[in-house]
């Protein structure tokens, strides 16, 4: 009678175990889910609360000049608007830009042309203030927070890729060959080089992301 008891105890003492096993196991996934879906919530409500390219260009106040010159310059390659008919999807760029920003003023407006092209994109801005957590969370590869960060954002508002203040070529030569110029000397060839690409690459590389997150996808 005793070691029946015994028995019976230990198998009662493993079943609680195992039962506690499984329920701790699936608190991540549970706090997992919970944190996307804050993101998505967010990135939902930052959305919102942006403004189109048209109401940021007439409120721009620094670079005024360079904000519309290079917007009246923009253009979409016939090439481009192939890739943007070829899209499955539909996207939201939340982009985080200043109108004082040497980086933003050329590239925002070059997005404004491709998303005014298809209708399977649109864009909204934030100030660096109400985007700083975005920021913070896509740095630079030398670690800064900087203006522009574009989220690539799906029809949920998930996070499909992002566009962090420059084209990965000339990003490359500023923290590179370019981080030891003078600062004159330095913002004399990025806005060369920015006066020559036109946005075409700013454009090229948010497709790209696009069209890998689809391939990605499928």
């Amino acid at each position: 009678m005793i070691r029946t008891l015994i028995a019976f105890f230990v198998c009662l003492l493993s079943f609680s175990t195992a039962v506690l096993a499984q329920d701790g196991a699936s608190e991540p996934s549970a706090i997992q889910s919970s944190g996307a879906d804050s993101t998505i919530a967010r990135n939902q409500s930052l959305y919102s609360s942006g403004i189109e390219f048209g109401v940021f260009l007439d409120l721009a106040d620094r670079r005024k000049e360079m904000w519309h010159d290079n917007f009246a310059a923009g253009s979409v390659p016939e090439a481009m608007q192939e890739r943007l008919d070829s899209l499955k999807g539909t996207y939201h760029l939340l982009a985080v830009a200043v109108d004082g920003c040497s980086d933003s003023v050329n590239t925002i407006p070059y997005l404004a042309h491709m998303v005014s092209a298809t209708d399977k994109i649109d864009m909204h801005i934030i100030d660096s203030t109400r985007g700083k957590e975005i920021m913070e969370e896509n740095r630079t590869p030398d670690d800064r927070p900087a203006t522009p960060t574009v989220l690539l954002l799906d029809e949920s508002f998930r996070t499909v890729g992002v566009f962090i203040e420059r084209p990965t070529e000339l990003q490359e030569w500023a923290i590179g060959e370019g981080k030891d110029l003078a600062s004159e000397d330095f913002m004399t060839y990025k806005m060369n080089w920015y006066d020559q690409d036109r946005g075409l690459l700013t454009m090229t590389e948010i497709l790209d992301a696009l069209s890998t997150h689809e391939q990605n996808d499928h």
